[in-house]
């Protein structure tokens, strides 16, 4: 009887919504928006399009009235076998969705029939240093930007190298960042770096970061006042960006969970991502990722 109404709770944990402020304020500044709960009230599309490992079917789920994914259709689609997610859309009304054609790089959300979560024991995406996505249409985040903001709910579990949780990088050369949300274990530390230029080594700002520790990632490119801001858990350093210019990139190439040349590949989990091209304001954002921690 004990084990069955574990499992119950078990079920009602994944199934629940998140008590989270909503990003209905920021609605009208969002380049796009991805998450495994319904994130801005005015969404009424799927959340994510998922591949089942033993057949190749996919399917799409939703949310439910509540705003939390669909787990028990989730489950019920992949049975006993895993799933992976070929699409995360993009909840801002933009269709910048994020996506993945390579099987094998495909970030998982079940496995062999049991749900991947995080430390609330609701979804959370699963990469294990092979997977990533590509945003579509994305080319121009950081084109003539006055200023960017990314904020991330995820965790990094790699103990050498660099992960990148989300990088932007001019085409031309594929390892120089213009935006980077990166943790490095060697340094104990996750880093936010950004350009203006094309330049190898940009300017970055950093906060004390514990492997394996879920964390509120939010980095801030103020372009034209030349200030770089970075916080985690609601702790932010800020840090000079260099000459005051709005951006000048011509050419983006996005990606999540890895960077532009391929390299730094995230082994982790994530539940949430949230691009503008606004200076947003990092206390309400935190507040509003606080509440996705999956």
């Amino acid at each position: 009887m004990a084990t069955f109404g574990f499992a119950l709770d078990l079920a009602r944990r994944a199934s629940s919504p998140p008590a989270r402020p909503s990003l209905d304020a920021f609605a009208g500044t969002l380049y796009a928006a991805y998450g495994l709960s319904r994130l801005v009230s005015s969404y009424a599309g799927p959340g994510v399009r998922v591949r089942r490992s033993s057949d190749g079917t996919e399917a799409e789920l939703g949310f439910t009235f509540l705003g939390a994914l669909d787990v028990a259709g989730l489950l019920a689609f992949a049975g006993t076998a895993s799933a992976f997610v070929v699409a995360w859309y993009d909840q801002s009304g933009s269709g910048r969705h994020a996506t993945q054609s390579v099987t094998a790089s495909q970030p998982r959300l079940v496995n062999a029939g049991a749900l991947d979560t995080g430390p609330n024991g609701r979804p959370a995406l699963a990469l294990s240093g092979s997977q990533n996505f590509g945003i579509a249409g994305a080319a121009d985040f950081v084109r003539g930007a006055d200023s960017v903001t990314v904020g991330v709910v995820g965790q990094s579990s790699i103990v050498a190298g660099s992960a990148a949780f989300f990088t932007a990088s001019k085409g031309v050369n594929l390892s120089w960042y213009r935006i980077g949300l990166v943790h490095t274990p060697t340094l104990n530390a996750a880093r936010f770096a950004a350009s203006a230029n094309d330049i190898d080594n940009p300017p970055l700002a950093f906060r004390a970061y514990t492997t394996g520790a879920w964390g509120r990632f939010i980095g801030r490119a103020r372009f034209l006042e030349g200030g770089l801001d970075f916080a985690l858990d609601g702790a932010t350093t800020t840090a000079a960006l260099g000459t005051a210019t709005a951006s000048v990139d011509s050419d983006s190439l996005v990606r999540i969970g890895i960077s532009p040349n391929s390299g730094a590949p995230l082994t982790g989990q994530m539940s949430t991502l949230v691009l503008s091209r606004a200076p947003l304001a990092i206390a309400a954002l935190d507040a509003a990722l606080q509440g996705t921690l999956p």
